[in-house]
């Protein structure tokens, strides 16, 4: 993965940890301000559970041309700017890296996680349904349920009776299949148990089989993040809750309703499901009692508000949208010039840059090319200048604006690219156009560690002169420290930093 979409996808996973928390606790106020009605309600956790899992994506909605270009570079600028601050205050041999370069150090750690636990979701997901499957087929035709809820039943879905579950469910997308547990049909009533059949009704018609394959997918995807996983269970309980209400609907009375699901509960709850990709009656334990709760207000004849609450949840959606909006940096591209085409004149640059032809540099300067674009695998024109030592180069594009520290993953930045090969006059120029001496670039070190280990030592003198901390030191490789004393192999070099007080550690 290039480093542009690593910062993408990064940048993706913080704005879902912040939009997800933003939207749970809005839809929890507005509940808690109105109350609508059960099917109202699990429409709405539904939307807040898209909304949460989409609205980070508006990370890839285009900005301009500027925006783009410096938020692509964000998780670089970040390991930067904390390496700046240790520069300017100083660390020791023994001291840590600063905990902001270090984690920009474990970013692709954390995305490989990320990206197992999505799979292992996956893969879990691929069982549910293989199981459902199973059940399904071992599964065996009741007329007797049929004629239970005849007029009622979906006509493209079946009643049958299964031995190997605990609680109702309903399995199967476009043919869905109404299951019953044998146990279950053997000590319920009749109008128990076309209770229990009608809450199954619901499920199909509402096409939550459909909603629910959704919000597994997602969450699968998103399953490091607590506020989604929230998110998700009030989703199920309001689901449940609203298939409780059109079942007690059927029967006319919530009371009598209420009583067919704890006769049911007893059986149900006494041993797990088999974890299956399914809609069924009972998750779990938990919830059981609000549901329980719902169903008696229904006799109590408590109307629900349901058009302050519509508008009220409006409003709410209409201000995560505009917070959304407003606060998520745009890392797409502009509409009017493709991506493409921004790619190919930044490499251009930066090949001019490096073979030393300023009038094709100029050139693209003026076409507009981005001076300070970032090309994987060569860094910036200034960094391959530096690289090359070409001292014109550097100097045309210093004084036209090139960032003296603008760092590259991979790359290091300007002055340690300069330090690494020697170019000791480089070294000079870009520290007299106010180079940041101690600079840490994760990966790259500082550019004192790299002209020493080089054993480079008009460049080791120069950067000193200029105040580089010859006891600055960094972790990396596994927690390898490095500093420029132990990484000198050069007996002079050695000699050099010893006498300007390095000191030997091992952080």
């Amino acid at each position: 993965m290039s480093d542009r979409w690593l910062d993408v996808v990064v940048a993706i996973g913080v704005q879902h940890l912040w939009q997800s928390a933003v939207l749970l606790l809005l839809a929890l106020l507005v509940f808690r301000l109105q109350r609508p009605s059960t099917q109202a309600r699990s429409w709405m956790w539904l939307c807040v559970f898209l909304l949460a899992a989409v609205s980070p994506l508006a990370v890839l909605l285009p900005g301009d041309a500027s925006t783009a270009s410096a938020v692509t570079n964000a998780s670089m600028a970040t390991s930067a700017s904390a390496a700046h601050a240790a520069a300017e205050a100083p660390v020791v041999a023994g001291e840590a890296l600063p905990t902001r370069a270090m984690l920009a150090a474990l970013q692709p750690v954390a995305l490989l996680a990320w990206a197992l636990g999505t799979l292992w979701g996956i893969g879990r997901l691929c069982t549910g349904w293989y199981r459902a499957r199973r059940l399904r087929d071992t599964s065996r035709s009741s007329p007797y349920l049929e004629r239970l809820v005849r007029g009622e039943l979906p006509a493209n879905a079946m009643v049958r009776v299964s031995a190997g579950i605990r609680s109702p469910m309903v399995v199967g997308l476009a043919y869905p299949c109404l299951l019953v547990p044998r146990a279950l049909v053997a000590e319920l009533s009749e109008a128990a148990l076309r209770d229990v059949l009608r809450h199954e009704i619901a499920h199909v018609l509402r096409g939550d089989m459909w909603w629910s394959l959704v919000q597994h997918l997602l969450t699968a995807v998103y399953w490091w993040n607590p506020f989604l996983r929230l998110i998700a269970s009030r989703l199920d309980l309001a689901r449940e809750m609203a298939c409780d209400a059109f079942a007690a609907g059927r029967g006319g009375e919530g009371r009598h309703y209420a009583n067919s699901l704890l006769r049911s509960a007893e059986q149900a709850l006494l041993l797990p499901n088999p974890p299956v990709l399914a809609s069924g009656i009972f998750a779990g334990r938990a919830g059981l009692h609000q549901r329980i709760e719902g169903l008696l207000e229904m006799d109590k004849h408590v109307s629900p508000r349901g058009k302050p609450a519509l508008l009220l949840f409006g409003l709410m959606l209409a201000s995560s949208v505009t917070l959304t909006l407003a606060a998520t940096p745009r890392m797409g591209t502009t509409n009017d010039v493709p991506e493409s085409l921004h790619t190919a004149d930044a490499r251009l640059l930066v090949e001019a840059a490096g073979d030393g032809r300023l009038d094709d540099v100029q050139a693209l300067l003026r076409r507009g090319v981005d001076i300070d674009a970032v090309v994987p695998g060569d860094g910036t024109a200034l960094i391959a200048a530096a690289k090359a030592g070409d001292l014109p180069m550097m100097t045309l594009l210093l004084r036209k604006g090139a960032d003296v520290d603008r760092p590259a993953r991979g790359d290091g930045n300007p002055l340690i690219m300069a330090a690494m090969a020697g170019h000791q006059e480089a070294v000079a120029l870009l520290l007299s156009f106010g180079a940041s001496v101690d600079a840490i670039v994760p990966g790259d070190e500082t550019a004192l560690i790299n002209a020493a280990r080089g054993g480079h030592l008009q460049s080791v003198r120069s950067l000193v002169a200029y105040g580089a901390d010859v006891n600055l030191g960094v972790r990396a490789d596994f927690g390898q420290w490095r500093s420029p004393l132990n990484q000198a192999r050069d007996r002079k070099v050695r000699d050099y930093l010893i006498a300007r007080g390095a000191v030997a550690g091992n952080g």
